[in-house]
């Protein structure tokens, strides 16, 4: 408040970061990524690289915001600095795309917000056709008030015309990846944390083809080998 940006990306990188650092070394706060929102009027592209540049050199991964509202080249710079994903994206260039892919950069792609503030649906066909690694995100906040993942994975579908095993894949063992931790979470195999979603369906396509009601589609949550929520209709699951 009461900075440009270019007073701010120098009071985050000369004061916040050096903080921050102090406060991960004393175990007081545990923090894995950064982020910027690269957008006009907000951060311009160089700001974003001087920031997301610091928070890299102090251990964070890159985790950041860009090519929502106008191309900026966020792609661009978010693969030449190694970033883990960057989220959005609706406005990225072919250069972008094939930049993403070939450093393995995620694209967190959040249909909910494209929707409801009316965006050009990203292209994750051609980010999938050319191997980018697409996750799927529901970017709840107060313009995209959505925090319903089968939701997103539906207009995902629908909207960006990705198939429903693609879009499970990206809500999931993808959206790990994205957060740096699909050696731990994502998906049911051996070693990894046993979290879970327990469906009353004979097809687990229901929980996308399905447009809203999830809460009667939804028997148990299990996280953690422990059921965190159970559908009233259900009985007892004994956790483990």
């Amino acid at each position: 408040r009461g900075k440009t940006a270019a007073e701010a990306t120098d009071d985050i990188i000369n004061n916040h970061l050096p903080k921050l650092k102090e406060l991960k070394r004393s175990g007081e706060i545990h923090v894995d990524n950064i982020d910027v929102f690269c957008e006009k009027g907000v951060f311009d592209l160089e700001s974003t690289r001087r920031i997301l540049q610091a928070g890299k050199d102090i251990g964070l991964q890159i985790n950041f915001h860009g090519d929502e509202l106008h191309p900026m080249k966020s792609a661009e710079l978010g693969a030449e600095l190694g970033a883990r994903a960057i989220s959005h994206l609706e406005e990225v260039s072919d250069e972008g795309i094939t930049a993403m892919a070939r450093a393995k950069c995620a694209a967190v792609l959040l249909p909910t917000t494209a929707y409801m503030l009316r965006l050009k649906q990203p292209q994750a066909r051609k980010m999938l056709d050319e191997g980018v690694i697409v996750a799927l995100g529901s970017d709840f906040n107060p313009n995209a008030y959505c925090f319903s993942m089968p939701m997103v994975m539906h207009l995902a579908c629908v909207n960006m015309k990705m198939s429903m095993n693609e879009a499970l894949a990206a809500a999931t063992i993808n959206a790990a990846y994205a957060l740096g931790k699909s050696d731990t979470h994502g998906s049911i195999e051996t070693g990894k944390q046993g979290d879970l979603v327990i469906i009353n369906s004979s097809r687990w396509e229901h929980l996308i083809y399905q447009f809203g009601g999830h809460d009667a589609l939804i028997d148990y949550v299990i996280v953690k080998g422990k059921v965190v929520y159970q559908n009233e209709r259900c009985g007892t699951m004994s956790s483990y």
